[in-house]
């Protein structure tokens, strides 16, 4: 299309045709094209300046004129679309636009100044340092504050004595600026000069948060007075500080300086404040670590609620760990009149901290109106094991609610070594149940049992999901006098059985298994195949190679697509010309899994299958395509990827080729 067709359709009301007319524009020589794309890059409609964007990278390099002319785009006050196109495209430039821009640090406009910093920063050439720190003591607030900002952005420990020095001279809001970018760098600062700024009180929060990360043992004082003192932002602050602090401290020196001051507070009128700051707080977490590390009993009844919310559970039961023993006169008065998640949370701590004289509490919870108590109670009395306590759990194996039900279930587990006797007996209740549920229990139970006799018995059961439970107990226990069972298994009627014996041989391995799956390749169900293929891939034994091999090159569909995954995990890199062959069936998943197993490998493939898989008439399968020739390929993919853009219809596909071309260029 000439360019001045383009120029018309570039002017043209209707926003689509617009936006072809600028993808067109990548076909062009782009010193030819330069100009309407910066006239598309100020268009009012936002995908019109995306597409202009995108045609400057399709074409060939763009080199000095593109900078200058972008550089000039950053004048435009009146057009903020345009303006920000020229800084995305700038920043993607990199290095190539590094030098033009430091030309211009001295430009008359400080608005332009304060561009070309952002966009220094952001390109993060190390080259531009020294400018950066000269901008530093730009007459324009803005422009010195952004010289400032962009060092952080930088990273480079070259900058902490210039930034120190700004500490030192500056006015407050480029004080907290510098801090800010002290924080982002995070090279050590000696305390005594940051130190004297914790009286600045607009700076506090600047100064905990530089300290948790620049700040060495010496700092930790400081950090926990601000955690007891001062505006709740400050506290909140000095605490993310001071465990970031200690994170980065060898564990003999936090204890020294971090844990043992801490525990220190116990019992002092410390301890209320900082249970005080936690109201409202942003990260409640870093507090929560906080009164952990305190251990003061008086810190229970507000960390209970919080072990119910999800940002600050973990934080909250190991604080609750840490106060140990010393929690429990408080949680046995919480327990009766909490919420009940609330008493679930107790319950549950009485068994992480094994707290075995709750264990009344408990028995008698387990008739609580909530599931969510219930179900903790199990749990934790499944971690205590008290002498009796299997029988009055297996009670509530015929609970109506199904969590409490599995909780039992599981909490038996926890019976199992110290009343092995009892738990047999309750198996063989469950075991001859007129219910299958109960008799699937069974199942689970025997096989952390090791009774495969019993098992075995189930695995013929007349209902087909107590015998895929059987079988599935089986290969989970790794039961070795089970592997006939699960063999004969492969011959059940059921397609799901046989799909749960061929999954159960995967886990349980030995040679008797690889035959028997083998032989079961030939199951006239795909989903019994795909499972036998599925076990075989996980016991990658080389001997089921030439089966597997002949199962992908007749197979179709799912059990095509399990038998190359199968032939991968078997063969490894040695073995793929089975799965390079699938790239041409008609099945858009086979050549989708195929691809994506190819992508371990090398990429000498590519040449051979690019025309048909370019060309594929299914668009998952060449977006698919597309990012493997990225992976495989990097910046060598640049001139395929190009070539596929120019001629993709798709908008899915070539927003994909989009994004890889700007991670491969």
């Amino acid at each position: 299309m000439a360019l001045q067709e383009m120029t018309e359709r570039l002017n043209a009301a209707d926003e689509e045709v617009r936006r072809g007319a600028v993808a067109e524009l990548a076909r062009h020589p782009l010193s030819h094209a330069l100009p309407l794309i910066f006239q598309a890059m100020g268009d009012v409609s936002w995908r019109v300046r995306k597409e202009a964007v995108e045609a400057l990278f399709l074409g060939e390099e763009p080199g000095l004129e593109a900078v200058d002319g972008l550089i000039a785009l950053l004048r435009s006050s009146d057009n903020a679309g345009l303006r920000n196109c020229a800084v995305e495209s700038l920043e993607r430039l990199g290095t190539i636009a590094v030098e033009p821009l430091c030309r211009h640090l001295n430009d008359r406009d400080p608005d332009l100044r304060k561009f070309v910093i952002d966009i220094l920063g952001s390109i993060g050439s190390p080259s531009c340092l020294p400018l950066l720190v000269q901008a530093m003591d730009d007459p324009d607030p803005n422009v010195s504050v952004g010289a400032v900002e962009n060092l952080g952005k930088l990273k480079d420990p070259r900058a902490v004595p210039y930034l120190v020095e700004a500490l030192r001279n500056g006015d407050l809001w480029l004080k907290f600026t510098v801090l800010d970018a002290l924080t982002a760098i995070g090279m050590p600062v000696p305390l005594e000069i940051l130190a004297p700024l914790v009286h600045e009180t607009l700076l506090k929060r600047a100064i905990f948060e530089c300290l948790g990360v620049v700040g060495d043992a010496d700092a930790a004082p400081l950090l926990i007075e601000g955690v007891q003192q001062g505006p709740r932002n400050a506290r909140e602050a000095a605490a993310v500080g001071l465990m970031r602090l200690r994170g980065r401290l060898a564990a003999e020196v936090a204890n020294d300086a971090i844990d043992a001051p801490l525990a220190a507070l116990k019992g002092g009128s410390q301890v209320e404040g900082i249970l005080s700051a936690l109201e409202g707080a942003e990260d409640q977490e870093a507090l929560v670590e906080i009164l952990g590390l305190i251990g003061d009993e008086r810190c229970v009844s507000r960390l209970v609620p919080l072990a119910g919310k999800e940002k600050v559970r973990a934080a909250s039961l190991r604080a609750l760990r840490r106060v140990g023993s010393a929690a429990l006169p408080k949680l046995t008065t919480l327990f009766p009149e909490g919420s009940s998640e609330e008493r679930s949370v107790i319950a549950y701590l009485f068994g992480e901290l094994e707290l075995h004289q709750t264990v009344p509490l408990l028995l008698v919870a387990l008739d609580d109106g909530s599931p969510l108590v219930k179900a903790s109670c199990l749990a934790s009395l499944g971690r205590l094991h008290p002498e009796g306590g299997a029988r009055k759990v297996a009670r509530l194996l015929n609970d109506p609610d199904p969590e409490v039900r599995a909780g039992a279930l599981e909490a038996l587990h926890g019976f199992i070594g110290s009343e092995d006797g009892e738990l047999s007996l309750i198996c063989q209740e469950l075991a001859g149940s007129g219910e299958s549920s109960r008799r699937r229990d069974a199942c689970r139970l025997l096989a952390r049992l090791g009774d495969a006799e019993r098992l075995s018995r189930l695995a013929k059961d007349e209902d087909p999901e107590v015998r895929r439970a059987a079988l599935a107990a089986i290969g989970k226990g790794r039961l070795s006098e089970g592997t006939a069972i699960l063999v004969m298994g492969l011959m059940d009627e059921e397609p799901e059985v046989r799909a749960a014996a061929a999954a159960a041989l995967g886990e349980a391995g030995g040679a008797q298994g690889v035959e028997a799956l083998i032989l079961s390749l030939t199951d006239p169900d795909p989903w019994v195949q795909s499972a036998c293929l599925k076990a075989l891939a996980a016991l990658a034994d080389p001997a089921a190679l030439p089966a597997v091999t002949a199962t992908a090159r007749s197979a179709r569909g799912l059990p095509l697509i399990q038998a190359l995954k199968t032939v991968a995990a078997i063969a490894g890199e040695n073995g793929l010309g089975v799965v390079e062959e699938a790239l041409a069936d008609a099945d858009e998943e086979v050549v989708e899994a195929a691809l994506e197993i190819l992508c371990a490998g090398d990429g000498s493939w590519i040449p051979r299958y690019q025309e048909i898989l370019t060309g594929h008439p299914h668009w998952g399968v060449r977006r698919a395509f597309f990012r493997a020739v990225a992976q495989l390929m990097g910046v060598e993919a640049v001139p395929v990827l190009r070539e596929a853009y120019a001629a993709e219809s798709d908008s899915l596909v070539k927003g994909e080729l989009e994004k890889l071309l700007g991670r491969v260029s």
